[in-house]
Parts: C-alpha cells; structure tokens; sequence
C-alpha cells in the first residue's frame, strides 16, 4: 500500500546529496524540511518535475529523442538558440 506523502499531485523531490529525484518525508511537522528516504539528510528541494528538471539541469530521456526527431525533419536547422533584440525601451 502506498503512503499517503507519496502521492504529491505532480510535486517531486530532488536530493541534493544524491543528486537525482527521490521520494521524501517531511521531516520536521508542519516545517517545510523534507528527508531522503536513501541517503537520510534534509537537503532535499522540492517542486514540480518541469521545475526541479530546469534549475537543477537535470536532462531527461525525451529531450534527446525530440532533438533527433527535429533534425530528422529539418536537417539544415541549428539546434542553438537565436538572440532576440527587444527595441522597447
């Protein structure tokens, strides 16, 4: 049976010690401070899985294939982005 905490609604926990997305308990209360169930320490950072990917630099297992899938379709595009200009001032 799962645990009650395990289930989230999209939030995910990423262990700064064993640098990859954990599951966690709360650590102290009503505290926002959360342990890691491998490795036992609160240096645990929480959010949703876009989130913790993006600040942590954290590459998924998709990105690599829908890169591959755009170079597929048009091969004579960069991958790198393009410095915009904002003539607003």
């Amino acid at each position: 049976m799962a645990r009650e905490e395990d289930n989230w609604g999209g939030i995910v926990f990423y262990c700064k010690d064993c640098e990859k997305i954990v599951q966690a308990d709360r650590a102290f209360g009503k505290k926002y401070v959360y342990k890691c169930r491998i490795c036992k320490t609160k240096n645990v950072a929480f959010g949703t899985e876009k989130s913790i990917a993006t600040y942590f630099h954290i590459e998924s297992e998709e990105a690599p294939v829908e890169m591959i899938k755009s170079k597929a379709q048009n091969p004579n595009t960069d991958a790198k982005p393009v410095p915009v200009e904002n003539d607003a001032k």
